[in-house]
């Protein structure tokens, strides 16, 4: 462990001690407001798009309201429908007393969730 972490600070050092030589040989003299000054700024400008292509179509803004409904009757349609699936996926305990529960239990949040989710993007 010792040799590998000595072999790494001396590549580290004469990677370096390179690098920093190679840098002084290409040293270039412009000062940097000269070399902004030299750049064409215009043949590098993005073109104008009209001003009718760029307007994207706006929907009008929906209610809190309407937001707050749409999440709550998405969270209990969700809730629902995902203690469905979850049972569903569960399946058959093969003799258990409560067949899907485990199924249910994690399917229901998760509806809920996803459900209030897309109720509040999408009523």
């Amino acid at each position: 462990m010792r040799i590998a972490t000595a072999v790494v600070v001396l590549l580290l050092f004469f990677a370096n001690h390179s690098g920093a030589q190679a840098l002084r040989e290409l040293r270039i003299e412009q000062p940097i407001r000269q070399s902004i000054a030299s750049v064409d700024f215009n043949r590098i400008a993005p073109a104008r798009a009209p001003a009718m292509a760029a307007q994207a179509p706006q929907d009008r803004e929906r209610s809190i309201g309407r937001k707050i409904a749409g999440g709550a009757i998405g969270g209990v349609g969700g809730f629902f429908a995902g203690a469905y699936i979850g049972a569903a996926i569960d399946g058959d305990c093969g003799g258990c007393d409560d067949p899907g529960f485990k199924g249910f239990l994690i399917g229901a949040p998760i509806g809920a969730v996803v459900g209030a989710i897309l109720g509040v993007k999408f009523f």
